[in-house]
């Protein structure tokens, strides 16, 4: 019998072998489901919402589990890791957080409750430091819920391929950064604009839309040691740039921009009985340099004047005028200067009057109409329904935000407090900084509105209403107790009933006494510049103050070439 040898096996059998081996071995390591972390979400709420910081993200990570199939990080290693970093988390700071707890992906995000309840999260990617932005909303706290399943399903179909099933999720919600970067965020559809929908929050870097929070971003001037009432912006040297104009109770600077800083080139001072609670700017006298008309009262009457550059320094060609001044930008007309006398027995007495500069002196002329009640500094002129005529946008001493037609219906009424103020006019005697008060009844102050602007702040062709809205609720409830700790800047757009929510600024902390919307030559940007008193303004006239400008890059759609 023929004894057998051990054959070795073929080279040509052993790669078929390890190909089966290896088809076996390999889709289980293709298939190791991918790590998921997620922070706390930031609660930006009027009352305490913190219970649904916590049941945001347990929902959230059940969610991606079962939708996505994924393996979320264990909440207490989050936090530990979490622990020491600060609330300021820095794209690397986010990353150094992944590669520690060996995640693939991380979730942040802000649940804002103001009514509704907003669901604003981004999904950081670990490897390479991108970031996806995603948001829901909820009308109530009741649809948290199901804010939350569109959430994870939206997150499962654009970041893990996962399909969800009919009627789950939006996709078209979710906007990848670098594409936020390339397309405006501020490309929205008119009457209802779309932004919500489309975009989503966070693509900006210091706006949000309709509550969604995002990063803040905006460069800061030196601080001015003054109480800072009013500003403007305008060519007043001659030279085509832009000087500063700040004006606090009683002086007016004049600053130049120059290599991003203030310089000062001059200042004028309104006298120590009169304080200023206004200025605007027009060339009304065509001579290539801009008037500063700044209105001024005591108590009892106004004390207006205007100042011109000759050159050196400012020079007066007007002086103790009996009229509030204001320049406007009446449609059709352009800058057209107005103004309205003290009454007997109130700060204002009833009718607005276009106003001529002659000779050193202010000559009355027709009157301009606007509905009751509303006075010279309550109000702007311009179309925002785009039907082609032009609405007055007002808003009243309850800080209530009004639209009125050109035949003075009004059209509609805000439900929130807009705007909020420290400056009036009116009121008691001021002595020394120390106000007194015999008769309270004497003491009849009407207060200087924020600024209504009326522009198309995103190159969508239809105006946008843009407004402050100074935070304290204490200030609406005492009339004459004012004090803002802080403050937002909002974009309203009109949405065929009412004017809406565009966009916001997120918290600035500080009292916002002005700000001005100021398009680039360029049309793909705008600046909008806030003037900020550094801690809210107090109660004591003596007190040293603080101003400082934050300037805010705000991106515009690019305009087509026709």
């Amino acid at each position: 019998m023929q004894t057998g040898k051990f054959r070795k096996p073929s080279f040509v059998v052993l790669p078929f072998i390890l190909v089966v081996l290896l088809g076996s071995v390999l889709p289980v390591f293709a298939q190791a489901p991918k790590k998921v972390a997620i922070l706390p979400f930031d609660v930006l709420a009027a009352k305490d919402f913190a219970y649904l910081q916590e049941g945001v993200r347990v929902m959230l990570a059940s969610r991606l589990a079962a939708g996505a199939g994924v393996t979320v990080v264990d909440r207490a290693a989050v936090d530990q890791a979490l622990a020491g970093n600060g609330k300021a988390l820095t794209p690397e700071k986010i990353v150094g957080l992944g590669k520690k707890l060996g995640a693939d992906y991380l979730v942040t995000g802000n649940l804002t409750a103001m009514g509704g309840v907003s669901l604003d999260a981004k999904v950081h990617t670990v490897a390479d430091g991108g970031v996806q932005n995603f948001f829901a909303t909820a009308a109530k706290e009741g649809e948290v819920i199901n804010a939350v399943d569109q959430l994870a399903w939206d997150v499962a179909a654009k970041v893990f391929g996962v399909t969800p099933p009919a009627g789950r999720g939006s996709v078209a919600t979710s906007v990848p950064a670098a594409q936020a970067a390339a397309q405006s965020p501020y490309q929205t559809v008119h009457p209802d604009r779309g932004f919500r929908s489309q975009y989503g929050g966070g693509s900006s870097p210091f706006l949000y839309a309709g509550g969604m929070a995002g990063p803040g971003g905006f460069t800061k001037s030196r601080n001015f040691n003054m109480d800072l009432q009013a500003m403007e912006m305008a060519d007043v040297d001659g030279d085509g740039q832009a000087e500063v104009i700040l004006a606090a109770r009683q002086e007016v600077k004049i600053l130049r921009r120059e290599a991003g800083r203030l310089t000062d080139i001059g200042f004028v001072k309104s006298g120590p009985r009169f304080k200023i609670h206004g200025v605007t700017t027009a060339d009304l006298n065509e001579n290539g340099r801009a008037e500063i008309y700044v209105s001024a009262a005591d108590h009892q009457q106004p004390n207006s004047f205007a100042v011109e550059w000759n050159g050196k320094e400012l020079a007066p060609i007007v002086q103790d005028a009996r009229w509030y001044l204001r320049v406007v930008s009446l449609p059709g007309e352009g800058m057209v200067l107005l103004g309205q006398r003290a009454g007997t027995d109130n700060p204002l007495r009833p009718g607005i009057y276009r106003l001529a500069l002659k000779e050193g002196n202010l000559v009355e002329g027709e009157s301009y109409a606007v509905p009751t009640g509303v006075n010279l500094f309550d109000f702007s002129v311009g179309d925002i329904d785009s039907d082609g005529s032009s609405e007055i946008v007002s808003i009243d001493q309850h800080d209530r935000l009004r639209v009125w037609n050109t035949g003075g219906s009004l059209q509609w009424k805000s439900d929130e407090h807009y705007g909020g103020t420290t400056r009036f006019i009116g009121g008691s005697p001021d002595l020394g900084g120390k106000t007194t008060i015999e008769n309270p009844e004497d003491d009849k102050r009407i207060y200087i509105p924020s600024r209504i602007i009326i522009a198309d702040v995103n190159n969508d062709s239809f105006n946008e209403v843009v407004i402050n809205k100074n935070l304290s609720s204490a200030s609406r409830l005492f009339e004459k107790m004012k004090n803002y700790p802080s403050g937002e800047i909002h974009a309203l757009s009109w949405n065929g009933i009412g004017l809406t929510e565009l966009w916001r600024t997120r918290k600035i902390d500080g009292y916002i006494s002005d700000y001005l919307f100021q398009s680039a030559s360029d049309q793909l940007n705008a600046e909008l510049v806030v003037g900020v008193v550094l801690g809210g303004m107090t109660m004591d006239l003596l007190a040293e103050l603080r101003s400082t400008l934050l300037t805010y890059q705000v991106p515009m759609k690019p305009v087509e070439n026709k």
